[in-house]
């Protein structure tokens, strides 16, 4: 939740216990804790299930479009002497400063499960 509050979100709702899970709203700034049955399954809803993996969690939770600070970027060719083309780096990027994109839901999900 510390991290959370450091990506700028701001907690809704009651602090989390082992019954609840956490949640994020990017567009408006919150995250919340609601119980496990309370939650749409993802395949129902626009919502990913990252299970224990706080890594590619806080990684999606930081996809937010009122800053590119603290998100996960992939170069989209090489940067010598730093970056490979497909390399992943976090930061903050003037958005049309170097040759890299933000990454995508599904480029973050891979890349968090080669980590596995």
């Amino acid at each position: 939740m510390d991290k959370l509050n450091g990506l700028g979100y701001r907690l809704f709702g009651c602090e989390l216990n082992e019954d609840l899970c956490i949640f994020t709203e990017p567009e408006c700034g919150l995250y919340s804790v609601e119980f496990f049955s309370n939650i749409t399954h993802p395949d129902e809803a626009d919502s990913i299930d990252c299970g224990t993996n706080e890594e590619l969690f806080l990684a999606l939770a930081a996809l937010r479009d009122d800053t590119s600070a603290n998100q996960y970027w992939v170069f989209d060719q090489d940067f010598p002497p730093h970056y490979k083309k497909g390399d992943f780096t976090i930061g903050h990027f003037s958005r049309c400063s170097c040759y890299c994109h933000v990454a995508t839901v599904n480029e973050l999900i891979e890349h968090f499960k080669e980590k596995e």
